[in-house]
């Protein structure tokens, strides 16, 4: 190999390494997030079977959102409570999947899954160090038994607390740039 060579293969290593500390262009892009949270509002309005009962209930990430309660609590805490809901959803969506008849509701749990899978990925990117010694309480599921409830779980996550850890974590990583 030659010197040039070896320059490209280190600066190719050298920006892989920074791609994966921190995704900052999603995070400090308020557009991205904003059309995430469109997005599920949209799907929230595609014509589908939403009256359709799943033969099982479905269990689904509870998205009440107490914001003094929320506030409280650590960053760290913050990002492992949404990537536990993000991971239920998916299976969820793939649970729900099977039940599906329709097929025009099938392209839209595979949105919600792609989308989920991508959040949880961009949150275990940040690596948000624990300085918290408060323990991590989880709620207890709600039991979907339509795909409308999967929908209306989704947008309530997007809109909710993904919504406001992602401008919480913009504002601190995010700096304005000088011109």
């Amino acid at each position: 190999m030659d010197l040039s060579s070896h320059l490209l293969l280190l600066m190719c290593l050298v920006q892989t390494r920074l791609a994966k500390m921190i995704p900052l262009r999603p995070l400090c892009d308020s557009r991205v997030m904003d059309r995430y949270i469109r997005e599920a509002k949209e799907l929230l309005n595609a014509p589908c079977n939403r009256i359709f009962q799943f033969p099982n209930a479905i269990p689904l990430p509870n998205t009440g959102l107490n914001l003094r309660i929320w506030r409280s609590k650590s960053k760290r805490m913050k990002n492992e409570e949404i990537k536990a809901g993000l991971i239920m959803l998916s299976k969820a969506t793939q649970a729900a999947k099977q039940f599906i008849t329709n097929n025009s509701t099938v392209p839209l749990l595979d949105k919600i899954y792609r989308n989920t899978r991508t959040f949880i990925h961009i949150l275990q990117l940040m690596n948000v160090p624990d300085t918290s010694t408060q323990l991590y309480g989880r709620r207890k599921p709600f039991m979907g038994r339509t795909v409308q409830n999967v929908l209306y779980t989704y947008t309530r996550l997007m809109h909710g607390k993904i919504n406001i850890f992602y401008r919480e974590m913009a504002e601190e990583y995010c700096k304005p740039r000088k011109r």
